[in-house]
């Protein structure tokens, strides 16, 4: 796929220059990955640092709600947008479904470790029901922005293995799989957004882009932190060094937030498109690390460079 063709559709004439991206794309395959039960056996599962482990935690309890909003999102414009883009929108709204079960099931693995998510359950509940009575299409801008932030964590958690180097197989597995994931349906909501507003002046859709994404990042950031910062009251750190050491963690040098400032920027780009940056190799590395990991479990030796030597490193 290239040029000026989506899925053998030509979108030149039908959508604006947003929906035409300048890299071939992967296709998007639900993997039916399954976490082993008892993934979680550690109260501070990443290298035993509760600031590391919060920020995985934090994201994990809001995960089940969040992307069951963006699959109730999306399933309204499954009959709307033409018949060429309906199995990636279907794929999409497979591999969420996916994600919603397995961070299910770590939450209950949270609350098991003696952690109390029920605060951080209540505001990705009141992010929601904010957007209960809106309509199709807001639904789908806040969709197609929450997207965004998460495909750039994710493209940034397969790209600098530090992230999650010293992680227990079980973990490491879960948060890859999620990852690849997350890259490899990057577009699908921004490209149902730009078929959406297709009548729109570009003007008025950046406009509305732009607003959305300042929202959605505000509210992202502040109750993302918050929720760090819960759980790291449950493990008896005071409030004010709890934000120091977030904020530290998340934007100093080598930080997750800090690192995916640019990718994030990369948004506000008038004709910008999330396949403008090409992260095949990413999703390709992913595959090849959870295909070690697979064959590990199975007793056979890793020779994969990517996370058995990042493993043997971290040993």
């Amino acid at each position: 796929m290239g040029g000026g063709y989506f899925g053998g559709m030509d979108v030149t004439h039908n959508m604006a220059p947003e929906a035409v991206p300048t890299n071939a794309r992967p296709g998007i395959v639900s993997r039916g990955f399954r976490a082993a039960p008892d993934a979680l056996n550690e109260r501070h599962w990443v290298r035993q640092d509760p600031y590391a482990t919060a920020f995985f935690n934090a994201l994990s309890a809001v995960f089940p709600h969040g992307e069951t909003f963006m699959i109730r999102s999306l399933i309204p414009w499954v009959e709307r947008v033409p018949a060429s883009m309906r199995p990636e929108v279907e794929a999409f709204i497979e591999q969420e479904a996916g994600h919603s079960r397995e961070h299910v099931a770590m939450n209950k693995s949270l609350i098991n470790a003696g952690y109390d998510i029920a605060p951080l359950d209540r505001k990705i509940r009141a992010f929601v029901s904010f957007f209960e009575d809106a309509s199709d299409i807001v639904k789908l801008t806040a969709t197609m922005c929450i997207e965004h932030f998460t495909a750039i964590i994710a493209a940034e958690l397969l790209e600098n293995r530090d992230h999650l180097a010293g992680v227990d197989d079980d973990m490491l597995e879960l948060w890859l799989w999620h990852a690849v994931e997350e890259v490899e349906h990057k577009g699908v909501a921004f490209d149902v957004w730009v078929f959406a507003t297709k009548d729109w002046s570009l003007a008025r859709r950046y406009a509305w882009r732009s607003l959305f994404m300042f929202a959605v990042t505000t509210s992202f950031f502040i109750n993302r932190t918050l929720g760090q910062v819960e759980l790291l009251r449950q493990d008896g750190y005071s409030f004010f060094w709890s934000i120091k050491q977030v904020i530290k963690a998340g934007f100093g040098k080598g930080g997750i937030g800090r690192n995916v400032l640019r990718p994030w920027a990369s948004f506000f780009r008038p004709k910008f498109h999330p396949w403008d940056k090409d992260d095949r190799l990413l999703i390709a590395q992913g595959e090849a690390d959870l295909a070690t990991i697979a064959a590990k479990r199975a007793g056979f030796a890793p020779h994969e460079p990517g996370i058995a030597k990042a493993l043997k490193a971290a040993a």
